[in-house]
């Protein structure tokens, strides 16, 4: 439950109405150190109770307590002794590392890393194929829309612009910032876009056939 308040609190922080109230800061301000003190607390009893250091620093989620209350003590530092805690804002951020700790709490989400973890070489050969598509249709459809002129193309500047539509082609986003313009960069824009509906059918498989790798 501290976890879910440390989060919306951090969230509510980035609204500029909410901040420019004197007494929202000041209660976010003792939710922060009453939070922060609590995980303190509860790391040094955990590391004081624990049979064995070695296996208390082995552990990921351990290491998150530690890693999360750090920006804490950083802001108190920089703000007593160098007055400048505006520059450790940015590692409050680190907090939000608290949320994967619920991920042990819930069975589902357990399976759901194991699948994770004996499906890597599947995912992979799937990022592989969607970085070769998009290595190898971005600079094709950037050539086939420039102008013979060699002038600039209206909207794919370079090889980047036409990596970046195959990205988000991938994606199914389709942000429509960058479209072709000719009959044959349509075609090829096309074609992209139905290999990759293909190739987004292959995570479907790969739970089953963990599964059936692991029964």
């Amino acid at each position: 439950m501290l976890t879910f308040h440390s989060t919306v609190i951090l969230v509510m922080e980035s609204v500029p109405e909410l901040t420019d109230n004197k007494s929202f800061s000041k209660a976010c301000e003792l939710i922060e150190i009453y939070v922060n003190i609590y995980f303190t607390v509860q790391a040094v009893v955990l590391i004081s109770v624990y049979p064995s250091k070695k296996l208390y620093f082995s552990s990921v989620t351990n290491w998150i307590d530690l890693i999360s209350i750090l920006p804490f003590y950083c802001k108190l530092i920089a703000k007593e002794y160098l007055n400048a805690a505006g520059g450790f804002r940015v590692l409050r951020l680190i907090r939000l590392l608290r949320i994967l700790k619920l991920f042990r709490h819930s069975p589902g989400s357990q399976t759901m890393i194991h699948f994770l973890i004996n499906s890597i070489p599947e995912i992979i050969l799937l990022l592989l194929m969607w970085s070769l598509g998009v290595l190898m249709f971005g600079p094709i459809i950037y050539f086939v829309e420039k102008p013979a002129d060699d002038s600039v193309a209206k909207n794919f500047t370079s090889a980047f612009s036409g990596m970046w539509f195959c990205v988000v082609t991938i994606g199914t986003v389709g942000y429509g910032d960058i479209v072709p313009s000719t009959d044959l960069g349509k075609f090829l824009a096309a074609v992209y876009a139905i290999l990759n509906l293909t190739i987004m059918t292959i995570p479907i498989s790969i739970p089953v056939l963990c599964v059936d790798t692991t029964a």
